[in-house]
């Protein structure tokens, strides 16, 4: 690849992210983190704060720290689990709230960075933007990472960062599967 066309694809990216985190900022008064936090947790309820950190590239400890944030706002509740170490963690009334006005802002702010494209140039490049990620194969918990952000009830059944279902299938049973504590 050309070196031009790198430095287009960084600045595209970096435009997307800047746009999604001061969307997300001004919809919600959360960072990304926190906000990711959020929709993993209403993503997958009943998760732990073990499998939480992982996806968020956070310590235990500030993991801990983060969930101790939205509890306090009240995004957030920790359920002891019967004969277990580990919360469980689920999203609150509220949570659901903000967590949908978040994604709505960063799609809404992602949408904007391709207003200049004609409809069908917008089609084409999501259409090549899900082959790339189909492309290469990876773990779901990879696929966790890169999807902190997203609904997935909306890839169900195929999500383009992996070849299993992406939440549904992951969601009846926090703990089990690949990656999930």
């Amino acid at each position: 690849m050309h070196i031009s066309a790198v430095n287009s694809l960084s600045a595209l990216a970096l435009m997307i992210g800047d746009a999604s985190t001061a969307a997300v900022r001004a919809a919600t008064g959360l960072s990304p983190q926190e906000l990711a936090a959020l929709v993993l947790i209403r993503n997958r309820p009943g998760c732990s704060v073990t499998w939480l950190h992982e996806r968020l590239g956070l310590t235990q400890s500030g993991a801990v720290r983060l969930i101790d944030r939205l509890q306090e706002l009240g995004l957030v509740n920790r359920a002891r689990t019967a004969g277990r170490r580990e919360v469980s963690l689920s999203i609150s009334p509220r949570g659901e709230a903000v967590a949908d006005r978040g994604v709505s802002a960063r799609g809404r702010a992602i949408e904007s960075q391709l207003d200049g494209l004609p409809s069908a140039d917008r089609d084409e490049l999501l259409s090549l933007i899900e082959r790339l990620l189909r492309a290469r194969s990876r773990p779901r918990d990879e696929g966790d990472v890169a999807c902190r952000l997203c609904d997935w009830s909306l890839c169900t059944p195929d999500c383009p960062m992996d070849h299993h279902r992406c939440g549904a299938g992951d969601q009846a049973a926090p703990g089990a599967g690949s990656g999930a504590a």
